[in-house]
């Protein structure tokens, strides 16, 4: 497949809005790579808790190109860039809770990203209110802060979504648009206007999530043109949420989730349609492909299997 030159980190930086950068990137229509393929270690976690390097070692002899992480596993920032560097695995991002975009903790996280080597943070989780949109408005105003300060030092900083953004609505918008809207809405006008996320936050939409949200991936890129350069994989598996969630399947006396092997990416029980969901995300410049399917943290099986799945697309 091909796709247009994807100029965003550069273009980012300049502060241009998302609707000038997307005239911008219309220009360009020269044939480009596909984008290339990391996998989040959450996927593996219980695997790198035995032996971090040699897990990553053996996603990269998939094929693998880099990894996304926020555990680290007793390493420093220099000793997590030596384990990727001797797994051969470029650091694509980190994945880090808001708080450590807060300040004091901001100059700390910046140092911890120079230090490993990586130039973007990607925000993991933030679970906010479904009755007061002002619980989402701190988030908004953390990130914003740490995105202009993050962009004067080389590092890029954007939302990565659950399900939960797409289940909650306010104001008849689901809180993954409601984040993004660019005239604020009024319902949290008091002495001025209130500001959602600023050009300078870049997004990491998961489309597993999103799709088991009710969301639909294709029109998030779409609505939102040239903004993710990283993107979750992430199986659409309704039994996986049970499987995390319920105490009998915790305790391992439940079978709603198929064997290793049988949950990664286009397996039967992926509810996300992938062959019209990836042109999309190429179409769009999308840099890395985030692998993470998350049934079987112990085993490396469906990590392999969405490889084979993903690169028979191709």
């Amino acid at each position: 497949m091909t796709r247009k030159t994807y100029c965003g980190n550069l273009l980012w930086q300049s502060g241009l809005t998302p609707l000038v950068l997307a005239s911008l990137l219309s220009l360009y229509s020269v044939a480009a790579p596909a984008p290339r393929l990391a996998f989040q270690v959450y996927a593996v976690r219980d695997m790198c808790e035995k032996d971090f390097v040699g897990t990553l070692k053996a996603a990269k002899a998939m094929g693998y190109e880099g990894v996304e992480t926020g555990r680290f596993y007793g390493l420093d920032a220099k000793g997590l860039k030596a384990a990727c560097d001797e797994a051969g695995l470029e650091l694509v991002a980190l994945q880090l809770y808001p708080h450590n975009l807060t300040e004091p903790q901001l100059a700390k996280t910046i140092r911890f990203c120079k230090e490993c080597g990586c130039k973007r943070i990607n925000v993991a989780w933030y679970k906010g209110s479904a009755e007061n949109p002002n619980d989402w408005q701190l988030l908004v105003n953390v990130l914003n802060h740490a995105a202009e300060v993050c962009a004067k030092e080389g590092i890029s900083i954007a939302y990565h979504n659950h399900d939960h953004e797409f289940r909650i609505r306010f104001d008849g918008k689901c809180v993954w648009d409601w984040l993004w809207a660019k005239d604020g809405g009024d319902e949290l006008r008091q002495v001025t206007a209130t500001p959602r996320f600023s050009d300078h936050v870049l997004q990491e939409l998961d489309c597993g999530n999103c799709v088991l949200g009710g969301g639909d991936p294709v029109q998030c890129v779409k609505d939102h043109p040239h903004r993710n350069p990283t993107v979750h994989i992430m199986p659409a598996i309704e039994s996986v949420k049970c499987k995390m969630e319920s105490e009998k399947c915790r305790a391992g006396n439940c079978m709603c989730a198929p064997s290793p092997g049988k949950c990664g990416v286009g397996s039967a029980a992926d509810r996300a349609d992938w062959p019209r969901i990836l042109p999309a995300l190429v179409a769009d410049g999308v840099e890395w492909l985030v692998v993470k399917p998350t049934a079987h943290p112990g085993s490396i099986e469906d990590l392999k299997a969405s490889y084979s799945y993903l690169k028979g697309l191709n």
